[in-house]
């Protein structure tokens, strides 16, 4: 699997489980890559995939719940040779090269996730809260335990789609391989994202309030001092954007019929395969052209194969509607009316049913490309995926991958016969 691939996984699953009942993740096996630089077991040869170790945690020390109080605690229950401390994407990366080379059966990837589940309360005592990670962790050792003795059928288990945003100009042929992400997308919060990143470069560059403006601070201070500023002055936040898709399966979701789901694309036409483009050597472009989906102004263009965007956020509420597709979501609503509806937005019950306005426009299809066009920056449009800032864009495509990834919910199983 690519580098960049590897270090994106680390990332997003530890977004992802902050959102979901879900803790853990049983890695697919043909996610390895290089050998860690420490010495270990040559993994078995088979290609079979037969777990050899039981649980696995990642601790990602950069995360401020993640503090050095915790780490022996995880040793005490999982073993110093089964926690592996990372703080640089390096170190994440040879963590997750040991982790499925020695063929975990399950893995419990922390950033800061457990440390918010169950040290919550504000008058709880330190012995409190580590009594209550303890049980917790003691409860996922648990799980690992049975599944490397019954297998995974023997857990809750759930698979979670992933999609790949790969960035390329038209004639960038043979596309690139891109990042793998549970979320990503453009507007309001990558232009914030973006601005708190410039300003925690600067804070690093000058020492001035380094550990401040690294956290939430930063992000407030960047809204206030940079991103607010820009979209009164020069409304930066409105972007003009151009979306297709090449799945004739999308589905547009109509809010005024009571999510009316209808097909997005009507008239199908087979398009032709990579072989075809191949054979016949002319650009891909114009062979598969996309279905145009959507052209104009929008606040906010956001996709996801998981509900949850963050903070708690619903989002994306039609995301696991189907289990192979993603929901694409277009905000264009005035920042007032946001602002009024910011209950409803999180619980992603919030609908613009207005005859004619169109202020928010979902989507669920498995392959999305969109053109950006900002007046204020030639180069694109800042562009975020994973809550991660990752430079300004033009052109991006967002695909679901064949390859999912599975996790073990904590829920009970669903209700089949009452008895």
């Amino acid at each position: 699997m690519h580098s960049t691939h590897i270090i994106s996984l680390c990332f997003l699953v530890a977004v992802f489980l902050c959102q979901t009942d879900a803790f853990s993740l049983q890695v697919p096996p043909d996610r390895a890559s290089t050998p860690r630089v420490r010495p270990r077991p040559t993994p078995d040869p088979s290609p079979s995939y037969s777990p050899k170790r039981q649980t696995a945690v990642i601790l990602n020390t950069n995360a401020r719940s993640v503090s050095p109080a915790l780490v022996p605690v995880f040793e005490s229950v999982f073993g110093p040779e089964n926690v592996f401390l990372t703080t640089t994407a390096k170190e994440a990366k040879r963590a997750v090269d040991t982790i499925v080379s020695e063929k975990y059966s399950l893995v419990v990837p922390v950033g800061g996730v457990v440390g918010c589940r169950v040290s919550c309360g504000l008058f709880a005592g330190k012995r409190r809260k580590m009594r209550r990670i303890k049980k917790v962790l003691d409860e996922l050792k648990e799980v690992g335990e049975t599944i490397s003795k019954e297998g995974e059928d023997a857990c809750h288990t759930i698979e979670m789609p992933i999609m790949e945003v790969t960035q390329h100009f038209k004639d960038d042929l043979p596309q690139k391989k891109g990042d793998l992400c549970f979320f990503a997308g453009i507007g309001f919060d990558s232009l914030m994202l973006n601005d708190f990143k410039r300003i925690k470069a600067w804070a690093a560059r000058t020492g001035f309030l380094k550990r401040t403006l690294s956290s939430v601070t930063g992000y407030c201070v960047a809204l206030v001092v940079k991103t607010l500023p820009k979209c009164v002055m020069y409304k930066s936040h409105k972007i003009q954007v151009e979306l297709t898709t090449r799945d004739d399966d999308t589905i547009w979701i109509d809010h005024r019929r009571g999510d009316f789901a209808e097909l997005a694309v009507k008239h199908k036409k087979a398009l032709p395969t990579d072989k075809d483009i191949s054979n016949q050597g002319v650009c891909a472009d114009e062979l598969r052209p996309g279905k145009l989906l959507f052209s104009g102004t929008t606040g906010i263009l956001a996709a996801g194969t998981s509900p949850f965007y963050g903070g708690g956020m619903r989002l994306f509420p039609y995301a696991r509607l189907t289990t192979d597709k993603m929901h694409l979501r277009l905000g264009r609503i005035n920042p007032l009316v946001g602002a009024l509806n910011i209950p409803k937005i999180f619980e992603g019950s919030y609908r613009e049913k207005s005859d004619s306005g169109f202020g928010c426009i979902d989507f669920v299809g498995d392959d999305f490309e969109v053109e950006v066009k900002s007046e204020q920056d030639e180069k694109g449009f800042p562009f975020q995926h994973s809550g991660e800032s990752v430079g300004s864009l033009e052109r991006f495509r967002l695909r679901v991958i064949k390859e999912k990834i599975k996790f073990v919910s904590l829920l009970e199983r669903r209700l089949v016969v009452d008895t």
